[in-house]
């Protein structure tokens, strides 16, 4: 991802080299796909329209080895 607006203490993870993190997220909606009658494709560029997400992690953490790497806030601002 080039365009990173976020601004993060470390660039990677001092336990295992990592370089992503990961944020528990809780997802509500509904979605909607269109299936072609005729041809049986399915169209799903909306699927994810009406769904809503919230950040509930507290803590970023390392997407490779589980640890737990600094605290966020809603809007992934990190706490110090």
């Amino acid at each position: 991802m080039k365009d990173n607006k976020y601004s993060f203490p470390i660039s990677q993870c001092p336990n295992c080299g990592g370089g992503t993190i990961k944020i528990k997220q809780r997802i509500y909606g509904y979605g909607e796909y269109y299936v072609d009658l005729e041809s049986g494709e399915i169209e799903s560029s909306s699927l994810h329209d009406y769904l809503n997400y919230k950040n509930i992690g507290k803590y970023a953490i390392c997407a490779d080895c589980g640890k737990k790497l600094f605290k966020v806030d809603d809007t992934l601002n990190v706490i110090q």
